[in-house]
């Protein structure tokens, strides 16, 4: 059954609110950017969440980037709560109805072998939606950075110029050469249709989710199959891709692509809802409609209790 989409409870915000929001959230990404990027090829305290060397990295950089957007977001949105991948896991306050859903390096590994493919990602939600949103990577130009931004229904943008999702193929098919970024497990467990077959694009697989979805959304990625991976890491892609004129499925209990909407869908101010982002698991699809349309129909999983083991790796 495909997930419906929850009631529109942002109608009641202005948008000189929603505007506001977006500006906060654009320091913050801005700010939490450059500090990050004060530390690339630094010493760094590395340590791991997890029992497993070397993997669920975490630095002294990933906990003072958020504790800085934080403190911006207290500064300037105080009714406001974080909900951020370095919180303490054993934090579950009641949620707000305003939550920023932060990712303060995605891509650590990355960061902490000194490749450039990280990003800083902060998303405004409104009882569980995405409005507004930033992101910032590194980049090759004179400013070392871009940063791409967005709130609902004004479009995506990096600076002045207005982003774009590529445009598909007439039929839809992703096409040879363009870059594509799909797991590395991918073929393993889903089936790949005979009109898919052999043209998944130029896949890359970079190490870090939201990359490769701002890489979408500025239209350098035809489409990503991302994850499977937890709400901050998706909560400002969503809105970046949605806004570029993009679409955005994820992975149904039934083993097929859905449309997503975030996390509306029976949003309470309780414990119990903030529980349930944080712990939130998936796999993405997005891109073009008729790109992210195509891959849909012509992908299936192998076995269904398949994309459960796949799931579990990453618990």
């Amino acid at each position: 059954m495909t997930e419906s989409p929850p009631q529109d409870q942002q109608r009641t915000i202005s948008d000189s609110v929603l505007e506001q929001v977006e500006q906060s959230v654009i320091r913050a990404a801005q700010e939490a950017g450059a500090f990050v990027a004060s530390r690339f090829g630094k010493i760094l305290e590395i340590s791991n969440k997890g029992d497993k060397p070397g993997k669920d990295l975490v630095t002294d950089v990933d906990i003072a980037s958020q504790q800085l957007i934080a403190g911006i977001m207290a500064e300037t949105c105080p009714d406001h709560m974080l909900l951020g991948e370095e919180d303490p896991p054993e934090e579950e306050p009641a949620a707000a109805d305003w939550l920023w859903v932060v990712d303060p390096i995605d891509g650590t590994t990355n960061f902490v072998n000194s490749s450039l493919i990280f990003a800083v990602s902060v998303a405004a939600l409104y009882r569980g939606v995405p409005v507004a949103a930033a992101m910032w990577i590194p980049w090759s130009n004179d400013d070392g950075y871009l940063l791409m931004h967005a709130r609902r229904g004004h479009g995506t943008w990096i600076s002045d110029s207005k982003m774009n999702v590529r445009p598909a193929s007439d039929t839809g098919a992703p096409v040879a050469g363009a870059h594509s970024a799909v797991p590395r497990w991918f073929r393993r467990v889903f089936a790949i249709e005979k009109p898919l077959e052999g043209n998944l694009g130029e896949i890359r697989d970079g190490g870090s989710s939201c990359y490769e979805q701002f890489m979408v959304a500025r239209g350098t990625m035809q489409y990503s199959i991302t994850g499977f991976a937890y709400s901050w890491d998706f909560a400002a892609g969503s809105l970046l891709t949605k806004e570029a004129g993009g679409k955005v499925l994820r992975l149904g209990n039934k083993g097929r692509f859905e449309e997503f909407h975030g996390w509306g869908r029976n949003y309470a101010n309780d414990s119990a809802t903030y529980h349930r982002i944080r712990k939130w698991r998936g796999l993405v699809l997005s891109g073009a409609p008729e790109t992210v349309d195509f891959i849909a129909a012509n992908v299936k999983p192998e076995a269904h209790s398949l994309i459960y083991k796949i799931k579990s790796w990453f618990s």
